[in-house]
């Protein structure tokens, strides 16, 4: 229940604190497994294990589990399974097949072998925080997160979610924190940042293990490169890298976390993992109306 990654979206309207109505928003969407002639399938899981609802309720926060199942059908599996009935046939027929044959023979192939593959299970967590009206999702790439939200809206069409907007630009605000060496009392830089050209694209210097004050790097900012990324520290709670785009990789909760964590006595698997989620999701509470703070606050309209 660590939360690494978080792809932050804002609620447009309040979401009442019910997890009972949550979980039959859900119902419709619940995974079942593939099929023996499917190669994938997703729906949602309970996040405390089997028999419990699908959406848990703590902290004024309602958690949910999205699970996708894929076959494993690897490409040299199945062109070596092609390539002999393409030659059995080639040998049978005395002719040569042609590309259009050879890709109905491929479907054949592909179909013939899934119900013999393996499967493979992947788990993404998500939250949605009624008190601060945000939603959460422990993803690391856009992409993973959009497919996440897309199961999301097609089971609980009401849910009204939008990316955060800032006030101003998060890349001009991180690149005036280095360039002027300053940053709000509550940040310490880390040592890692990633800069680009906006005039330039794919043009970016990428560092690790470095002095982010250093002349170095407020070289690169006087030639016009911007921060796309940061490393840093936030309350003296939480390791993380802050993107351009508000959201928040590779998180890292401090030992003053931990140890608030390990000081509790859990009597099953479900309720740690409960207290783990009610003590990450009142962390992450405090940080998100934090972040737009550095950035001037929320854009008008949000």
């Amino acid at each position: 229940m660590w939360f690494r990654n978080l792809m932050l979206y804002r609620l447009r309207d309040r979401l009442a604190y019910d997890a009972e109505a949550a979980d039959q928003q859900l119902a419709a969407a619940a995974f079942t497994p593939c099929g023996s002639l499917e190669s994938s399938r997703s729906g949602f899981v309970p996040p405390l294990g089997s028999g419990a609802p699908l959406v848990h309720a703590g902290a004024g926060c309602l958690l949910f589990c999205l699970q996708e199942e894929s076959k494993l059908l690897p490409a040299a599996v199945i062109r070596e399974a092609l390539d002999e009935r393409v030659s059995a046939l080639e040998a049978a027929d005395q002719r040569k097949v042609r590309k259009r044959e050879r890709d109905r023979i491929r479907d054949e192939v592909v179909t013939d072998l899934l119900p013999r593959a393996f499967s493979r299970h992947k788990r993404t967590w998500g939250y949605i925080d009624t008190q601060e009206g945000f939603l959460a999702i422990d993803a690391g790439s856009e992409k993973q997160a959009e497919g996440v939200l897309e199961q999301l809206r097609d089971a609980w069409p009401e849910l009204s979610i939008i990316a955060p907007q800032s006030q101003d630009l998060p890349a001009t605000i991180m690149t005036r924190w280095l360039a002027q060496q300053q940053t709000p009392g509550d940040i310490e830089l880390g040592e890692e940042a990633v800069l680009e050209d906006p005039n330039s694209e794919g043009c970016e210097v990428r560092v690790k293990r470095q002095d982010l004050t250093s002349g170095e790097i407020r070289a690169h900012i006087d030639a016009g490169k911007r921060v796309r990324r940061l490393a840093l520290t936030w309350a003296e709670r939480m390791n993380c890298v802050l993107d351009s785009d508000l959201s928040v990789r590779r998180i890292k909760f401090l030992d003053v976390i931990r140890e608030q964590a390990g000081d509790r006595e859990a009597q099953s698997e479900a309720e740690r993992l409960d207290g783990d989620f009610v003590l990450i999701a009142l962390e992450l509470r405090g940080l998100f109306p934090r972040l737009l703070e550095w950035f001037g606050g929320e854009a008008q309209g949000q």
